[in-house]
């Protein structure tokens, strides 16, 4: 009897953010999108963790690369699109919040580091939001970010080697936080923004949405 070889991801992408919270939601909605885009290879890992705290820390855990999507709170007009590299930043901004989850990130962070883990390479691609108010829809023009970052994502794959291709056709995403929100007679400009990242036109008979900025270094 042969014993199942598992092979440990060296990359992860993870996707930040509550999807209750309006644009808060970008780094699902742009893991989601990514996913269905994009077809990687076994050693990287495409996650939606939504607010985790501390518990961040085992996708960290040993990493090659982790790409961190998710909304930015920095000092840029609200619709912004951004990448830097984590060391980049955070020293500078150690007392403020880069992001809504930066607590739990920089704790899982502290831990690792101690083991001698920590990531070696970790970059956030972000979307500043224009608001994160309880019970509302992702903005449209915060969606549209979200389609333009797996793009971004993609890049900084291929950059480090890992296999990543997009596919011929894409695949559905599950945003299915979204499929009542869209179908909303006064929701017109979601509807238009899905159509564009997606590439596919929704119908109200459908049971779902279908589908496929500023660079700071």
């Amino acid at each position: 009897m042969s014993a199942e070889i598992t092979t440990e991801p060296r990359v992860s992408v993870i996707g930040l953010g509550n999807i209750l919270l309006g644009d808060d939601g970008f780094g699902p909605c742009a893991v989601e999108l990514f996913r269905s885009k994009y077809e990687c290879g076994p050693d990287a890992e495409i996650l939606d963790l939504g607010t985790p705290g501390v518990d961040l820390a085992p996708y960290l855990y040993g990493r090659e690369l982790v790409v961190l999507v998710d909304a930015l709170d920095l000092d840029h007009p609200a619709g912004t699109l951004c990448m830097c590299r984590w060391d980049a930043i955070a020293p500078s901004q150690v007392n403020l919040r880069l992001t809504g989850h930066d607590p739990g990130l920089s704790e899982a962070l502290t831990q690792l580091q101690m083991l001698n883990r920590a990531p070696r390479e970790l970059f956030v691609i972000g979307a500043v939001p224009k608001s994160c108010e309880f019970n509302q829809r992702i903005s449209s023009e915060i969606f549209r970010m979200a389609g333009t970052a797996t793009d971004h994502i993609a890049g900084l794959l291929l950059d480090y080697g890992v296999c990543c291709v997009r596919r011929p056709s894409s695949l559905r995403p599950n945003l299915w936080w979204l499929d009542h929100s869209a179908k909303s007679p006064c929701c017109t400009d979601l509807v238009a923004a899905v159509d564009t990242v997606t590439g596919r036109t929704m119908r109200s008979s459908e049971p779902g949405i279908s589908g496929p900025g500023l660079s700071i270094s």
